[in-house]
């Protein structure tokens, strides 16, 4: 209800887009932002997502297509256009989906944009979920998942994600 969604509606929402809402309004207010300043302004949002496999749960558990349901798991760039039209921001809003490097191309891609001006601020990073145990074999077998569950980018300790 915080974000205006309604619990029918949150009950079709990706993981990823519901962790991207609640952390972005936590990083706003850590920046010491009032999220509500931001009403109008130019601010982009730039985020790293692509497809979890959560809708792949709901045909698997055959439910019943609802109006909502494109929009909350069946299409990743939602997330970033959810969070532009809950925060009433008008600069670019970009899904950004390049594999491993989806967050640092995201966050790249809004420096650039305020550089030209396409925006005079911008949220970026990035919003992964793991949700089928199809992919969890297949990442694990190819071992790309750390063993303890923690990621250590850019350290020499890194040992998957």
């Amino acid at each position: 209800m915080f974000f205006g969604i309604s619990p029918r509606e949150a009950q079709f929402i990706d993981p990823q887009q519901r962790l991207l809402m609640t952390y972005a309004w936590k990083a706003i207010e850590d920046a010491g932002i009032c999220p509500q300043s931001l009403s109008g302004t130019s601010t982009g949002v730039f985020v790293g997502t692509g497809n979890t496999g959560y809708k792949d749960l709901f045909y698997k558990a055959d439910l019943p297509i609802e109006g909502h349901s494109t929009m909350g798991n069946m299409i990743p760039s939602v997330g970033p256009n959810r969070l532009s039209y809950f925060l009433d921001v008008h600069g670019p809003s970009e899904p950004v989906e390049t594999a491993c490097s989806s967050s640092l191309v995201a966050i790249h891609r809004a420096a650039s944009a305020i550089q030209m001006g396409d925006c005079e601020m911008a949220i970026a990073g990035g919003v992964n979920t793991i949700v089928t145990p199809e992919a969890h074999i297949s990442y694990s077998k190819a071992g790309m998942l750390s063993v303890d569950g923690r990621c250590r980018t850019f350290s020499s300790r890194a040992d998957g994600t």
